[in-house]
């Protein structure tokens, strides 16, 4: 299952003047169905811009488009009517709040759904698909 990732980007910062963009990217990986990992990035990098890298179960993010959920890092707070999610994410003592349209969201939830759909990860497999990655590193 090896190449079957599905990505988005979010632009949550367009610094047009100074030529900067904060991004947060949103990947799934088949290898690891059960995970969602989030990379709140510059570009280009720049230190005081946030920055980030965090991993939530795909049924939180799932979840996180109706109603308040997460622990931990990473929280997914519904706004009133659906229409957009707030993502918190902390990292020690520094703290992030994006905000991000629903629709997309849900539509890459649909293409990770499309590849494993939700109930039919199996955690051994994919978990054997990992650590021979790791070992193949």
């Amino acid at each position: 299952m090896q190449g079957l990732d599905v990505t988005t980007e979010f632009v949550l910062d367009d610094t047009s003047t100074s030529g900067r963009v904060t991004v947060l990217v949103v990947t799934w990986r088949a290898c690891d169905p059960l995970a969602v990992s989030l990379a709140l990035v510059s570009r280009p990098d720049h230190p005081a811009l946030p920055q980030g890298n965090w991993v939530a179960p795909r049924d939180a993010l799932r979840a996180g488009l109706e109603t308040p959920t997460g622990d931990g890092d990473v929280r997914f707070t519904p706004t009133p009517g659906n229409a957009e999610v707030k993502v918190e994410l902390t990292d020690g003592g520094r703290h992030s709040t994006v905000v991000l349209d629903a629709e997309p969201l849900r539509a890459f939830l649909e293409r990770t759904e499309q590849v494993v759909p939700a109930g039919q990860e199996h955690p051994e497999r994919e978990l054997d698909a990992v650590l021979d990655e790791l070992l193949r590193a």
